[in-house]
């Protein structure tokens, strides 16, 4: 068996596709990843315990998020008030021309520096909660444990390797999820991947999208 030091790193990276999978392919999603909840056996293999904190995420809100994923890489944002009603943050049928500013500044800080891969999730959510006191704006309570399980995770991984970036190791999963999933809604949201708002195509982007998916692949 390889010592643990050196395959921490693949394990990490199975932790992140494994929690992606139950988060936004089955919507059930084990919310408490800590290091005593993850453990790795004698045979390499990573082994998740203790299922006692869960959270359920509606097939709206699974879309919704890659959806919402797809325009902040190309820092489109004039969905954004749509992404955010699809997840929850904002109740149906609320006009949210009042609410885009804010949250264009939130991102806009959020993917400075580096793009989606510098963002804080611990930072990004404490600045949602502070639209909470000027919008009719909430964190739902199933995003609040996914931003939890998230900073968990990335924490983890950042004592091994101080440049994980957990964009990074899920881009291949988004880009598989894009390229091989028949639900309207994504072939839509791959569409724009690739053509933009412009309905321009954008060759990089594709190229990007194809070694991603060449990527899952190898992981898996």
């Amino acid at each position: 068996s390889t010592p643990w030091k050196h395959d921490v790193g693949a394990l990490v990276n199975l932790g992140v596709i494994t929690y992606l999978t139950q988060l936004l392919e089955f919507g059930f999603f084990h919310a408490d990843p800590h290091p005593g909840n993850m453990m790795r056996t004698t045979e390499g293999k990573l082994a998740i315990l203790d299922f006692g904190l869960m959270t359920e995420v509606t097939d709206n809100q699974k879309y919704g998020m890659i959806e919402a994923i797809a325009h902040l890489l190309n820092r489109d944002y004039t969905e954004i008030g749509q992404d955010f009603i699809n997840l929850d943050f904002i109740p149906e049928g609320t006009d949210t021309k009042p609410i885009v500013p804010a949250l264009t500044k939130v991102f806009d800080v959020a993917l400075a520096g580096g793009g989606a891969k510098s963002i804080n999730f611990q930072e990004l959510a404490a600045d949602l909660a502070q639209i909470t006191f000027d919008y009719p704006f909430q964190i739902p309570p199933y995003f609040a444990l996914v931003i939890r399980a998230i900073s968990v995770l990335e924490g983890i991984a950042l004592v091994g390797n101080p440049n994980f970036a957990i964009i990074d190791e899920a881009y291949p999963y988004i880009a598989r999820r894009l390229m091989t999933d028949e639900s309207p809604r994504l072939r839509d949201a791959l569409r724009y991947m690739v053509y933009g708002r412009e309905n321009s195509f954008d060759a990089e982007r594709l190229i990007d999208l194809l070694q991603a998916l060449e990527k899952f692949t190898a992981v898996r």
